[in-house]
């Protein structure tokens, strides 16, 4: 089955290839006709074009005998049959060759002027090689003869190895009724050529000769490089028909036979000529144009996704043209503004539709003229029997290479519940925060007195004591207590002692200096800690406190009371603990030696 597949397509051509040259034979021979073309050149070219280099070989050696049994049974000698062979096989080899390489691949269709021409230039050297190999096996030697065979093959090539390129894969797919399709357009196109062609042929006014050019113009234009080809075609059939019967190809011509089928096969080939810039221009436009549908298809789905996205995030976008003063409002940014989305894209005079008269927005734009980045502003817009929104819009200036702003681009989106979302984020964090700082006062301070706690005052000595012991500082622990505190209570009540406690606070408030700390610790028990004063101006201050508790309570309504002072300066190697321990051993020494003075620790 393997070997059948690749030996069927080579089998078919050139079973195909010996039919066309036993036909045209036939024709020239039985029927006295004159060929213009040479139709299995074109085939032949069509066949190493569309197969596979690799078969090549196989292709060669299936379509050599066969040439060679069509041309001897079409009564040439063994010897010239076997070079003819040899001419039609390099001929095709060629061609096929130059075609193959200036398209791209075997797949490949001509896209430019470059690659039509190639194809020409591949018929020409094709041609060439052909006839230089197959002339010294000829009857007759003559340039008319070499001219003759020269471009029968050439044109046979042009304008017969597309047509078959398009036929030869239905011999792999077995010519399904689907993949045969009629085209009545180039049927229609043909007859009329063919008619055209009969008409100035069989005429007597050359003046009309210029109508054959004219008519693979058109065809070319209506339908492309093929058809052009197909309308030569036509025409040589019709000068064919013509010719049957040793009669000229070209009755208007007052020519001999031979001669005039020269001209004939020189008219052609220049009509092939001339439709070759117009068919590469064609291919040009078609390659355009498939390139404008695909950049035009890309944006239609880009355009849809972008609406699909503005839709679903709520997104309205704007353009002003400040050199046409065109606007494309999509229709989102509309309603985003309080307006009709029937407006878009061109609303015209903004300034009577919006809510402010666009104020706002249009302040903000112009302000930012020379803006280079994307700025971006939020606005207020409260649109007639509507609640108040909030739009975010972004912007970006865009430039000619002049620096002159010609158009603004904006993209524009309704955030009035993320600003009230953030207003009340933000109102509670500001909330959460007094409350922690609230939270915070309360848990180091003491609520009777308002001074630190016994937890705070701790801690500040904790942090005190280190930076002395790392630095070398000074730093004075003072501790007091009311004298016979207990006394007050039972006589005046709880409600007085909590009074003179608050009076004894605020005294000794009055007396601390801004780097101080003074703090309750206990009942009756206040701690003073003093960082970085001489030992004594801390003595000092500690008399003077005494001094102002003694006399400050004397001259108001309360009882009248005096405190116990014990002081302790720290040493090298003091820890918080040590250090009031000392300050409390003072103190009850001052106790013990009879209250109202201020000891210092030993």
């Amino acid at each position: 089955m393997r070997l059948w597949r690749n030996i069927r397509e080579p089998l078919l051509v050139g079973m195909l290839w010996a039919v066309l040259a036993l036909c045209s034979v036939s024709l020239r021979e039985d029927f006295g006709a004159v060929l213009l073309f040479w139709a299995p050149s074109g085939l032949a070219v069509a066949a190493f074009h569309h197969i596979p280099r690799r078969r090549w070989l196989l292709l060669g050696a299936i379509l050599l005998p066969l040439q060679m049994a069509a041309i001897w049974w079409g009564g040439t000698a063994p010897t010239a049959a076997l070079a003819y062979s040899c001419a039609s096989l390099l001929q095709a080899i060629i061609a096929a060759s130059i075609r193959i390489g200036v398209l791209g691949g075997r797949f490949e269709v001509p896209r430019n002027f470059l690659q039509v021409a190639g194809l020409f230039v591949a018929a020409l050297a094709g041609g060439v090689a052909g006839a230089l190999v197959a002339m010294p096996f000829r009857a007759e030697h003559t340039l008319a003869d070499m001219a003759w065979w020269f471009l029968a093959n050439v044109l046979a090539i042009i304008t017969l190895t597309p047509v078959f390129l398009r036929l030869l894969p239905l011999f792999r797919l077995g010519f399904k009724r689907e993949l045969v399709r009629v085209d009545w357009t180039s049927g229609a196109l043909l007859i009329g050529a063919a008619g055209l062609a009969l008409a100035i042929l069989q005429g007597s006014e050359l003046v009309l000769v210029p109508l054959l050019v004219t008519g693979v113009v058109f065809a070319t234009v209506r339908q492309g490089k093929v058809a052009g080809a197909l309308v030569v075609l036509a025409y040589a059939g019709v000068a064919t028909v013509l010719s049957l019967g040793g009669e000229s190809p070209a009755p208007l011509l007052d020519l001999p036979r031979a001669e005039a089928s020269l001209v004939l096969q020189g008219w052609m080939l220049a009509m092939l000529a001339t439709a070759l810039p117009i068919a590469a221009m064609l291919l040009k436009r078609q390659e355009l144009q498939r390139e404008l549908v695909q950049h035009n298809q890309r944006m239609h789905e880009s355009l849809m996704l972008f609406d699909l996205a503005e839709e679903t995030a709520g997104i309205g976008r704007w353009r002003l043209d400040l050199v046409t003063g065109e606007q494309d409002w999509s229709a989102k940014m509309l309603e985003l503004n309080g307006l009709p989305r029937s407006l878009a894209p061109d609303p015209g005079d903004l300034t009577r539709l919006l809510p402010d008269g666009g104020e706002k927005l249009f302040g903000q734009i112009a302000a930012k003229r020379e803006e280079r980045e994307a700025f971006t502003f939020n606005y207020t817009i409260k649109p007639p029997g509507a609640p108040e929104r909030i739009l975010r819009i972004s912007v970006l200036n865009e430039f000619d290479d002049n620096g002159r702003r010609i158009a603004v681009f904006g993209v524009a989106m309704d955030v009035t519940e993320q600003i009230r979302r953030e207003d009340a984020l933000e109102l509670a964090r500001g909330r959460a925060v007094r409350l922690a700082a609230e939270a915070q006062k309360l848990a180091n301070t003491d609520a009777l007195t308002n001074l630190p706690n016994r937890r705070c005052t701790f801690g500040r000595l904790e942090n005190m004591v280190e930076v002395a012991g790392k630095r070398g500082g000074m730093l004075t622990a003072i501790m007091f207590d009311v004298d016979h505190f207990k006394r007050v209570n039972d006589l005046f009540g709880h409600q007085t002692g909590d009074e003179v406690l608050v009076r004894v606070a605020e005294l000794a408030r009055r007396q601390a200096r801004g780097g101080d700390l003074v703090g309750r610790v206990g009942g009756e028990e206040f701690v003073w800690l003093l960082p970085a004063l001489a030992d004594e101006a801390a003595a000092k201050l500690a008399e003077r406190l005494r001094e102002s508790v003694e006399s400050g309570t004397e001259s108001s309504a309360l009882p009248a009371v005096t405190i116990s002072i014990g002081i302790a300066h720290f040493r090298r190697g003091d820890t918080p603990e040590s250090l009031l321990a000392r300050a409390d051993a003072a103190l009850y020494d001052a106790k013990e030696g009879g209250r109202n003075r201020v000891m210092l620790a030993a």
